[in-house]
This record gives structure tokens, C-alpha cells and sequence, in this order.
């Protein structure tokens, strides 16, 4: 009996829809996890929405998500970790370009600019 393994994971579920999708289309039985506990806790990334199918099928899988220009880490390549912060970084374009640690440096200052001018601000306000 063939194990369930994992292909690709996303921050997204459309994403993975969209994989699961391309590879059913081929032939290949897929399934999406844990699509409902992103959209559910919303920010908070718990892992990624997973796209997972059987052992016997990853080879044939991988090459179809290479032809349709999916990027495959190589076998020694550690996959890299979702981090919360890419999730809520992927909310403000400007900081998708950053790495994780400059995503969260940017947007505690972004979060303090803020503050500072809602301070700044409010007796101004409440005056009128």
C-alpha cells in the first residue's frame, strides 16, 4: 500500500486548487490539506494548504508540475519553513520582496509609524 506524501505546499488555497487541478487533470489523484484550517485561522500559518497524492505517483507528478513551470527544491535542498510573517507580508506588496526577518522589521516599524501618528493626531482631533 502506497503512503500519502506531500508535493508542494502553499500559503493559499486557490494555489493549491490550482496544482491539484493541473494534476488531475493528467490523471493523477491528488488531495488538499489542511485547506480548511487556513481559511479558518486566517493569518495565522499552521504549515501551509498542502497538496498531497500517492508515493507511486510523485515522479509522474513532479514532472508534470516542472513542465508547467513549478519550481521543484532539489533532493539535497532543505524545503524551506512557511513562516506567519510571509503570510501576512504577502497583504502589503512592498514586502514581498524582503527576506522574513526584514519583513518583520519593516512591519513593526510600519505598525509604530502608525501609532505614532494616530498619537500625533488625536488631540488634534478631539479639539475640533
Amino acid at each position: 500500500m502506497d503512503n500519502m506524501v506531500e508535493v508542494a505546499r502553499f500559503t493559499r488555497p486557490t494555489d493549491a486548487h490550482a496544482l491539484a487541478s493541473l494534476l488531475q487533470s493528467e490523471g493523477i489523484e491528488c488531495y488538499v490539506r489542511n485547506e480548511l484550517t487556513s481559511q479558518t485561522l486566517g493569518l495565522i500559518d499552521l504549515g501551509g494548504v498542502r497538496v498531497e497524492l500517492l508515493e507511486s505517483d510523485v515522479q509522474r507528478a513532479l514532472q508534470v508540475m516542472l513542465d508547467n513551470g513549478y519550481e521543484i527544491p532539489r533532493e539535497d535542498e532543505q524545503p524551506e519553513e512557511i513562516k506567519t510573517v510571509s503570510g501576512i507580508a504577502r497583504q502589503f506588496p512592498f514586502l514581498r520582496r524582503f527576506s522574513p526577518e526584514k519583513q518583520i522589521i519593516l512591519l513593526f516599524l510600519l505598525v509604530a509609524v502608525l501609532l505614532a501618528a494616530l498619537l500625533f493626531l488625536y488631540p488634534l482631533l478631539v479639539k475640533n
